[in-house]
Order: structure tokens, then C-alpha cells, then sequence
């Protein structure tokens, strides 16, 4: 992984989202900036932020290590802060402040530095110990923890922040690198060859750096124990109440830096950043999860397409949409507020309209090559990350040829296809809308999903067996009173009508000639008996609504489905001779013909292949699940509006359908 984010580095786009090495993108502004002339100095407030102001870093938090020529001012100009206590702080006259003048000298003497900036360092402890800054009347108004900046007003380097000069900058690396690398037994830096650059240089015993992906900015760890072996050295690990020997990966300090200062790029990057599972009560927990992903593109040409093709591609993974009256987005943030008069179509394409957009562009792409621009040599990369005491956790990594994961993008988009509970056609589910519709926070599954929409791997049956069960659960439970949630049911009855089609027919997808829109709909040539139960179940409690709204003008709330879809769904033979003779004598009469004859046909159509079946096994419950739901559609897709329904879609008029 560490190898794939340093190549990303080396894309000329990308890099310029990346401070320079060894420096850090502080979200403190660079308040003040100390101009030094010849024989006097000043304070201009500068405010100086962003990337174009990152400053040295190396991870201090409780040693007093000082930065080159940017840093707060009690290192700098050792402006004393009080302590908790109201007393001033004795670490800033005894070990901050000292502690910056020294790397002066030892800047001044270094062999990365000419003789321009060695003037001018001198120049700028000069001011700093004989006080000349004291006489300038906002002196008083610099605090401690404000970040103050160097440079002159003179000579070849005047108007330049001297910590952004070039040589500044090497001088930095090699003195970060000095501070976190191994030393051997006589304090020596150890040498070896990088496991990601292949060089022969000092090897860091920490990532300085911390990558931020929950919180707090953590350093990184595989949450394999035996991931980053390496010849550099063993020690004893305590794990669940064994001594276990592991080692570090031989790292050195620039490949390090750059890893991670990408990994937190692209996690403060939407585009490239998705949250899996969060666990609002534990949120250190390793039940959270966080993927980032991005393409490498090599010397490849990305598709042309008319939506950002990379982040639409990592939308598999992206959250579902919630209903307009959500103020929250998918990633947790306030959503901006429409300005008046603002068209929705100027609105950038939910989740899952990119999904569908996407779907279509691979599917063109399989039929005609033309379609597509060379993507030879362009990988897809991803990462899972959990939080885990202190420390962010790797939990999975994917890195593949992009034209081999294309394939399987394909499949898992056209197989989790299917149409909505009208009958219209429907978009592909992202994994988080399949988990969030099971109501389950499985880490493991939700991995499992990622490795099937990604790499192919067979649907989880897990998942099969969970999608039942809650599809189940909310047609029994019937409709919500309260408008959103009613909305979430149907937006998770949708979602695992698409998890059930994904667990069941996932080969046949796959293989069959047009297998891309098997099962999206209804199947009439379809003769698998729990699959023309579920459809018979969908056609008795249309003949009960249809005779219902003639008879009294309105739609039972609770149909026949809601009293007996448990068990029709496990043992038809039980519950179907009941329900067909009660719709025979009291519904179809006032159904209308063509319901009627559709009766008629599925019932000849269940008894030429054995009849209902005395019990039905989880894949044969999925099956029947989705009879029910396409048949359904269908039903409805074709029904005459001349009433509304509660819900304000359109109910079945008395004519014939």
C-alpha cells in the first residue's frame, strides 16, 4: 500500500495537492511574520494559511523540539505563556526558546544551506537575541502558541519567507530524518534498504506524520500482527496475553512522509473518501470504517465520460441518499441550502444516479470498444481503515489492474439492478445502501461486499440469509405512519429486493447471453416454483385491493400479504389452497377478467411443476421474495389512475387490467 501511495505522488496533478516533504498543512495561520532589516526588526501580521503555507513538521506534542524558521512564538521569539496554574510556563525560557536558537546554529553550519541563507540566519538570530522586536508596539500582542515566520528586508533573499527557500527545506528533511530514525546500541543511525524506494538510507523508527481518518490524526498500522515483517529487527509485543515478535517495515523518512501525507489528502477529499460503517455510540471503535480509494493512472487515458468517472467508480461504496427533507449529506456535514428560484436539475447527480450513469457507460463499453479510451497500465487502488486505540488500522487493501476490475464493477452494478415496487426501472445499490438496508453494521460483510463489487468474489450467503429475514419483517410490519420512515422502509425494501437478486444470481448474470437485465424485472419465462409462488402471493392481494377500492373507494392498509407472507414464504403448501380459495370466492368475482385469468394461468402454471412446495429453504425464500416483488410491479406499472392512495401514488380504477 505504502508503494501505491507513493506512485500516486509522482502523478504531476496530484502532487500539487501535497505539501512539500517533511512539512504539514497546519490549520494555525502563520499570524505573524518577523521582517529583519540590517540594523532593526518588525512585526507584520500576515495570517499566512493553507497549502501554500504548510511549515515544518516532525509530530511534536509533549517534546519541545523546535522547526526551522517557522514555529510558534514561544519557540521563536520565547514569548512565555501561563501555565494552568497562572504561572508562566519555565519550559519556554529553559527548553523552547533555547531549543530554536540552537537549530539556528546548527542550520547555519549545515552543508544544504549556501551562503545567502547562512547570512541570513545569522541575521535572524541576531534580532531575536538582542530584542529588537521589543520596540515595536505590537510585540505585546503576540501570544505564545501564535506562529511567527522569518525574512529579510535586504540583500538577494528580501520579501522571502526564508523557511519556503529550497535549501531551507533539504536542510529540513535531513534534520527530520535525524529525529526519527533507529539508532543501534551506540546511538548510530541505522542504514538499510527502503522496502518501498529500494534505496540504502536511514531507516525511522515512526511515521512523523499521523493520518487523519476519524479524528484525530493517528499513526498508521496494519491490523495484520505479521503484515510489515522485516529484516531490520524484531521485538515482543504483548497480544491477548502472549509475547508475539514483530518488526517494522523498512521505511526511510521521505517515502514515509509522502505516504502518509496522501493518505490524508485523500481523506479530506469527498471525492475519494467514503465512510462504510459508523457506529455513533463507539466511535473509536474497530466496528467503524473508512474506505479511501483512487486510480493510479499510469501513462492511461481515463474514459471520457460526462461525470467524474473516478469517483463515480468508488460510488459503489458511497452512502444512500436520503429523502430532500435530510439536512445532513452522506458524510455528515450540513448540506448548503438552495438558493431560491434554483432549479433541482442543477444539482449534482445523487449517489445513485451516478451509479445508474456508470452502469451504462461500462455496459456500452463491453458492446463497443470504441466507446472506451485506453486505460492500459491505470490501477484502482483501496484502502479500508478502522480506528483502533491510538492508531488507524488497515483492515483491507485492494490494488488492481483497472481494466480487471472493470468486469466485476460491471457485474455487481447490473446484478444488484432491479426495478422499484412500481415497476419503473431501477437503479444499482451501493454496498452501503445493501448494508443499510439489512440494518446491519457487519464489518465483515461489508468487506466481503467490497470484494465482490471489486475483485468478483461470490456474494456473501450471509447476506442472503439477512435480506430475507428483513424483507420479511417490513412487508409485515406495514406501512409507517410517520412520512420518513415510511420512506426508509421502501428505499430498504428496494435495496433488498437488490441484495436477494445479487446473492442468487450472481452466476447467471454473469454467464447468460443479456444476462445484464435477467431478473431486473419480471420473468414470465421463469418456472421455478417458490419464484411463481412469490408472484401468486403479489396477484391475491391485488384481486383484494382491486375488489376493495370498487366495493368502498379506497386500499385496505392492511392486505392479505401483511397477515400471511410469513408463511406463505416458508411453507406454501400450508398457507396457498387457503388464500386461493378465499380469493376465488371473494375477491376475483369483482377483480375483473384479466386478473382473473392471471390466476388462473400461475395456479395451472405452479401445478405442472409439482405444486406448492411443503417448505422452502432460505434460497428458495429469496426466490419467492422476488416473485413477489416483480410481480407486484408489474401489476401496478399498469394500473389506471383515476384515485389516490394515501401514499399518492395512483390506485386501480374498476375497469379491467
Amino acid at each position: 500500500m505504502l508503494d501505491a501511495l507513493v506512485n500516486l505522488a509522482g502523478d504531476a496533478e496530484f502532487r500539487e495537492k501535497l505539501p512539500p516533504t517533511g512539512f504539514y498543512n497546519y490549520s494555525q495561520p502563520i499570524r505573524w511574520t518577523v521582517q529583519v532589516s540590517e540594523n532593526g526588526a518588525r512585526l507584520e501580521e500576515s495570517n499566512l494559511e493553507g497549502l501554500h503555507w504548510a511549515r515544518p513538521y516532525t509530530g511534536r506534542t509533549s517534546s519541545t523540539d523546535a522547526h526551522a524558521l517557522a514555529d510558534e512564538a514561544a519557540y521563536a521569539l520565547g514569548i512565555e505563556q501561563l501555565d494552568d496554574k497562572g504561572g508562566k510556563a519555565t519550559k519556554v525560557l529553559t527548553e523552547k526558546h533555547p531549543n530554536f536558537l540552537q537549530l539556528l546554529d546548527k542550520m547555519a553550519d549545515a552543508p544544504e544551506i549556501g551562503s545567502e541563507l547562512r547570512t541570513a540566519i545569522l541575521q535572524v538570530k541576531k534580532a531575536i537575541k538582542e530584542r529588537w522586536l521589543e520596540s515595536d508596539t505590537r510585540f505585546k500582542e503576540v501570544m505564545a502558541k501564535d506562529w511567527v515566520a522569518f525574512e529579510l528586508t535586504y540583500g538577494p533573499l528580501a520579501g522571502q519567507r526564508l523557511f519556503k527557500l529550497p535549501e531551507a527545506k533539504a536542510f529540513w528533511v535531513t534534520e527530520a530524518q535525524e529525529r526519527v530514525a533507529v539508532r543501534d546500541s551506540e546511538k548510530n543511525i541505522v542504514m538499510g534498504e527502503c522496502a518501498v524506494c529500494g534505496q540504502n538510507k536511514p531507516l525511522i523508527g515512526r511515521i512523523p506524520v499521523g493520518v487523519r481518518i476519524v479524528k484525530s490524526p493517528r499513526p498508521i498500522h496494519s491490523y495484520n500482527q505479521t503484515a510489515f515483517l522485516s529484516g531490520r529487527g524484531e521485538f515482543k509485543k504483548r497480544v491477548k496475553g502472549e509475547d508475539v515478535r514483530v518488526a517494522h517495515i523498512n521505511l526511510c523518512f521521505e517515502c514515509a512522509d509522502v505516504a502518509t501525507q496522501v493518505l490524508n489528502t485523500l481523506a479530506q477529499d469527498k471525492k475519494s473518501r467514503r465512510v462504510l460503517v459508523k457506529d455513533e455510540d463507539q466511535p473509536e471503535s474497530l466496528t467503524n470504517q473508512v474506505a479511501l480509494f483512487w486510480i493510479e493512472k499510469g501513462g492511461a487515458t481515463l474514459p471520457e465520460a460526462e461525470f467524474d468517472f473516478a469517483s463515480a467508480f468508488g460510488d459503489l461504496l458511497k452512502p444512500v441518499a436520503t429523502s430532500d427533507d435530510d439536512d445532513l449529506s452522506a458524510e455528515g456535514e450540513e448540506k448548503p441550502k438552495a438558493k431560491k428560484g434554483r432549479k433541482a436539475v442543477a444539482d449534482a447527480p445523487k449517489p445513485q444516479a451516478r451509479l445508474s450513469q456508470l452502469a451504462n457507460f461500462l455496459n456500452i463499453q463491453r458492446r463497443a470498444a470504441d466507446h472506451f479510451t485506453n486505460i492500459d497500465g491505470a490501477k484502482f487502488a483501496l484502502a479500508v481503515f478502522s480506528p483502533n486505540v491510538g492508531r488507524t488500522a488497515l483492515r483491507e487493501w485492494l490494488y488492481k489492474d483497472l481494466d480487471k476490475v472493470i468486469p466485476h464493477a460491471r457485474l455487481y452494478l447490473n446484478a444488484t439492478r432491479i426495478n422499484d415496487a412500481w415497476g419503473k426501472p431501477g437503479e444499482p445499490q451501493s454496498i452501503n445502501a445493501l448494508m443499510e438496508a439489512l440494518d446491519s453494521k457487519n464489518a465483515n460483510l461489508t468487506r466481503h461486499l467490497i470484494r465482490t463489487a471489486y475483485e468478483g468474489a461470490l456474494p456473501p450467503q450471509e447476506m442472503l440469509v439477512l435480506a430475507v429475514q428483513r424483507f420479511r419483517t417490513l412487508l409485515v410490519s406495514g406501512e409507517e405512519s410517520e412520512p420518513r420512515k415510511e420512506f426508509l422502509r421502501r428505499t430498504h425494501l428496494h435495496s433488498l429486493a437488490s441484495a436477494m437478486k445479487l446473492a442468487l444470481f450472481h452466476y447467471q448474470i454473469r454467464d447468460l447471453p443479456g444476462g445484464k437485465t435477467y431478473m431486473v424485472g419480471l420473468e414470465n419465462l421463469e418456472t421455478n416454483s417458490a419464484y411463481l409462488c412469490g408472484r401468486l402471493l403479489a396477484l391475491l392481494e391485488e384481486a383484494q385491493q382491486v375488489y376493495t377500492f370498487r366495493q368502498h373507494g379506497n386500499r385496505l392498509k392492511t392486505p392479505i400479504t401483511q397477515r400471511s407472507f410469513g408463511a406463505a414464504m416458508v411453507s406454501p403448501s400450508n398457507a396457498f389452497p387457503r388464500l386461493v380459495a378465499l380469493a376465488t370466492t371473494a375477491h376475483m368475482p369483482k377483480a375483473g377478467k384479466h386478473l382473473t385469468v392471471a390466476l388462473e394461468e400461475l395456479v395451472d402454471q405452479i401445478v405442472s411443476v409439482g405444486g406448492y412446495p411443503s417448505s422452502l429453504n432460505i434460497q428458495e425464500q429469496g426466490k419467492f421474495g422476488l416473485g413477489y416483488w416483480h410481480q407486484r410491479g408489474e401489476l401496478r406499472k399498469h394500473r389506471q389512475p383515476d384515485g389516490q392512495a394515501e401514499d399518492g401514488q395512483g390506485q386501480s380504477s374498476g375497469g379491467e387490467e
